[in-house]
């Protein structure tokens, strides 16, 4: 009778408490880099998603101290952390090592994100991860990733080693600007709008018929905001919601076909968040990549996907031939 009990109770601290192992996750690359570095590369990638998983199993603040990581790569991760909790779930991952402007990617890390609150749903949500690494094989930044084939389509378009390692530098903006909502990081929105930059938000509105036949239809109406009104609203919806979701479905980059350095880019966004609001629209940048030092974004501009119950025709939503550039 006490062995079954102790069985029993083996049993239960088992489960109660995961074996540290558990909750390992091994980095493996691929290729794309050798020697001392690909090792680096590895064991800060394996430190990090294995810290990652016990932070989530027991439900704790992640703890990067001793991680090789910058300090600002730190801070956007915990900002992250804060909004959405998330984990590895496979024991092993195996990628390529990507060279990018200034240091090395590690894209494709499976997770699996639970919103840190109470109303989130039983299901967790499937999403991809990228490490950002320097050329010293320190963490510079954590972002949650677009679609696998969206990159890679992206990328195939690149004619030049120049307009390649342009659209990777271009992609990473704008994983680090999606993630920057899930993060709620103002100081990093504030710095990437340019002060000028004009803001357009598309909402439907019913509007009735003047012929007097009382029938009404749906219209797209738009608003103009300056940054500073943007951001104080943005910054008013941050502090109301524990938790706020932006995906991007799909992405298009077109360079500017004369303006040098001037991209527009465009992307099938879905936004969600704690308070029960969700909208489903196309979301427009306009990115100046003139000073790589100092990128900016001038134009920002989000349209409803459906007015009513029809899609926005893709000829209505917005392009970088929409504006006038005088800069």
């Amino acid at each position: 009778m006490k062995r079954i009990y102790l069985i029993v109770l083996v049993l239960s601290l088992f489960h109660a408490f995961p074996l540290l192992a558990q909750d390992a996750v091994q980095l493996v690359i691929r290729d794309g880099i050798e020697g001392g570095m690909k090792s680096k590369i590895e064991n800060t990638s394996t430190a990090l998603l294995s810290e990652i998983n016990s932070a989530f199993k027991q439900n704790r603040s992640l703890n990067t101290a001793q991680l090789n990581m910058t300090q600002q790569a730190r801070e956007g991760l915990a900002a992250l952390w804060e909004n959405v909790h998330f984990y590895c779930d496979d024991s092993e991952v195996v990628q390529s090592c990507l060279n990018a402007s200034g240091g090395y990617q590690v894209r494709q890390i499976p997770l699996m994100l639970r919103p840190d609150d109470n109303s989130a749903t039983a299901d967790d949500e499937y999403q991809e991860g990228v490490i950002n690494f320097d050329r010293n094989g320190t963490i510079t930044r954590f972002n949650l990733t677009i679609g696998t084939n969206i990159y890679q389509n992206v990328m195939k378009r690149g004619q030049t080693v120049q307009e390649v390692e342009r659209r990777q530098q271009i992609l990473s903006y704008v994983e680090h600007f999606r993630t920057a909502y899930n993060e709620k990081d103002l100081p990093f929105l504030d710095r990437i709008f340019s002060d000028d930059a004009l803001i357009i938000t598309g909402t439907v509105t019913k509007v009735k018929k003047t012929d007097g036949s009382g029938i009404t239809y749906n219209k797209v109406s738009y608003k103009k905001q300056g940054k500073q009104e943007y951001l104080s609203r943005l910054k008013t919806s941050f502090a109301a919601n524990k938790y706020i979701n932006v995906r991007f479905d799909d992405v298009k980059v077109v360079k500017h076909p004369t303006k040098e350095g001037f991209y527009g880019v465009t992307v099938h966004q879905l936004y969600s968040n704690s308070s029960g609001y969700s909208d489903d629209g196309y979301l427009f940048l306009l990115w100046d990549f003139r000073d790589s030092n100092n990128v900016q974004i001038h134009v920002r501009t989000w349209q409803p996907r459906f007015v009513g119950d029809a899609e926005l025709p893709k000829e209505d939503i917005f392009t970088a031939g929409d504006f006038e550039i005088e800069l």
